[in-house]
């Protein structure tokens, strides 16, 4: 295709991604500029934005028109410099979004190839990207098949879509901006590495095609490959992604082509010469798979990625992800809870962006309790309130059928929420889509906030999400449940019968359904133990433990005959 024809008029928004390098300096920046002085000038209208992850940013020196410069204050990595510039692209309206890593060389027939193409597919919204074939020093890279083995390059003839999964890099990928905004953005619990594989297997999850331009061959430098580029830090964090992605994605034989490959590095790296270093991580991370649970592995990495994410200062533009996330509902029953409610939302609060929103619902309080809520004077919390005492089972179940979030949290009015809370339960939902059901640990504080138990389930005992051990012994909290909205249907109504308390039921209908439950062992929430708690101060005798149990089986049944 000739580079100087005309390009059809597809409204692109360009990011460049730097670190340690002036733009001048830039592969991908170069390449882009020396493209763009081959059109006309009516066609070179692109905006860009150069994004500098280097810390403090650096002076960029004289910019062309239409060029962007936003340096960060620390190294965010990829996934928030994406989400900047998924942001800004919403903003200025455009449709697609091509995004280029600072090494990435764009060759003279990239953007008339790729603008036509996006022309083409343009009405047909289950394409979401567009990937060039990606070359290391004439390897390739990527695309790939996502196989159940692990992974298979695609022939070198292949054009267009396919019914399996493909990953590729992100890096000269052109995202449909909707596209993005509907699976939620980039994650960035994968920060650095491997956001290419999540970013690629959400689009897969939902259903969206990725179009493979065959005709279009890139340059890029992948530093897995070159050992002069890897350093420990860095090959520490692609180690740890790796393992985490296919843990968390892959199938068990996945998983063990994993660890046979990292045995083949073994061998690569010792050839090339690496740094003795890097072997020994290598080396660590094979034993960490072989003598490491799946569960343990995954919890270890998202406990490392919060640390980095909770002591960093906080990007300029780290709420960009908040915005691009599923929407939050908190779902909270009130009664008599003057004492408590303001500290708690305030807690809530705080986590939430500006589309979230607090659902209160009153249960006819004879104090102060609404006065304290509508003091806030926050136009994301909304009060309900109950002409007479209608009970804790159907004040949740009011605060969740209002509720117009995608995910739902539950809130007691006494309690203290984690400041990490909201943003680690939502990372797990996005990082697991299969499961229906976030459950965390809790932390138990008395009245006057004052520590008393580390974790409540060491003291409970543990957390099994079955629905055999729930009926048996229910071990669901429901200030530290939250769900998905899809499931609303499957648990509303709640049983008239109020000895089936609100969160034994959601749990228990959630797995009768299918639903799946995953539990963060670690605790979200200080759960205040006083005298006015709903539940928890006393125990149950045997023969009311066995009608409530009862009970439970029978609602179940009807709802399987729903």
């Amino acid at each position: 295709m000739n580079i100087s024809s005309p390009i059809p008029n597809v409204r692109f928004f360009v990011v460049v991604v730097l670190y340690q390098l002036r733009p001048t300096d830039s592969k991908a920046f170069q390449s882009l500029q020396e493209i763009l002085c081959y059109l006309p000038h009516s066609q070179r209208d692109f905006k860009i934005l150069l994004y500098d992850n280097t810390p403090g940013g650096c002076d960029p020196g004289p910019l062309p028109k239409g060029v962007q410069y936003e340096a960060a204050e620390q190294n965010a990595g990829l996934a928030t410099a994406y989400n900047r510039a998924l942001s800004i692209a919403q903003s200025e309206k455009a449709t697609w979004l091509l995004i280029l890593d600072q090494d990435t060389t764009l060759p003279a027939n990239y953007l008339a190839i790729m603008s036509r193409l996006a022309c083409d597919i343009e009405s047909d919204r289950r394409i979401a990207a567009i990937v060039p074939r990606m070359l290391d020093a004439g390897k390739p890279i990527a695309p790939v098949f996502i196989r159940f083995w692990g992974v298979s390059y695609l022939p070198s003839d292949f054009e267009g879509t396919a019914k399996q999964e493909i990953h590729a890099t992100n890096s000269a990928t052109l995202f449909r901006v909707d596209s993005l905004k509907r699976i939620g953005g980039f994650n960035p619990y994968f920060w650095l590495d491997y956001v290419d594989g999540y970013i690629f297997h959400q689009l897969y999850l939902h259903g969206l095609k990725t179009y493979v331009a065959s005709d279009v061959r890139v340059g890029h430098e992948l530093s897995l490959l070159h050992k002069t580029a890897l350093k420990p830090d860095r090959f520490h964090n692609i180690l740890r992604a790796e393992s985490s992605y296919w843990d968390l994605y892959g199938g068990t034989i996945q998983g063990l082509s994993l660890t046979v490959r990292l045995f083949g590095r073994i061998w690569r790296q010792r050839k090339r010469g690496h740094d003795s270093t890097i072997r020994k991580q290598t080396w660590n991370e094979i034993r960490r798979r072989c003598f490491r649970s799946r569960g343990y592995r995954i919890n270890d990495w998202m406990r490392e990625m919060e640390q980095r994410m909770l002591s960093s200062p906080p990007a300029r533009h780290a709420n960009e992800f908040c915005e691009l996330r599923p929407r939050i509902s908190v779902c909270m029953a009130a009664y008599n809870g003057e004492q408590y409610i303001a500290a708690q939302l305030k807690s809530i609060l705080c986590q939430l962006s500006a589309q979230d929103e607090v659902i209160v619902v009153d249960d006819a309080s004879t104090d102060g309790t609404r006065d304290c809520v509508r003091s806030l004077q926050d136009g994301r919390v909304r009060l309900i309130e109950h002409g007479s005492n209608l009970g804790v089972q159907k004040t949740f179940e009011e605060a969740i059928g209002a509720a117009s979030g995608d995910i739902l949290f539950l809130s007691d009015q006494d309690d203290l929420w984690a400041a990490n809370k909201v943003s680690t339960v939502v990372q797990a939902f996005l990082l697991r889509p299969g499961f229906d059901v976030v459950v965390s640990d809790a932390a138990l504080i008395d009245e006057n906030g004052v520590a008393l138990v580390d974790s409540y389930y060491e003291q409970r005992g543990r957390f099994r999400s079955g629905l055999l051990a729930n009926i048996i012994h229910c071990t669901y909290l429901g200030c530290t449940m939250a769900f998905r909205s899809r499931i609303r249907d499957k648990v509303l109504p709640f049983p008239s019968v109020r000895v089936v308390l609100h969160d034994v039921w959601i749990g228990t209908a959630n797995s009768v359904r299918g639903g799946k439950t995953l539990y963060i062992p670690y605790p979200l929430v200080l759960y205040r133990r006083h005298e006015g708690n709903v539940t928890g101060n006393s125990r149950l005798g045997f023969a009311q433990q066995v009608r409530n149990r009862w009970a439970l089986c029978l609602a179940l049944a009807r709802l399987c005959l729903r």
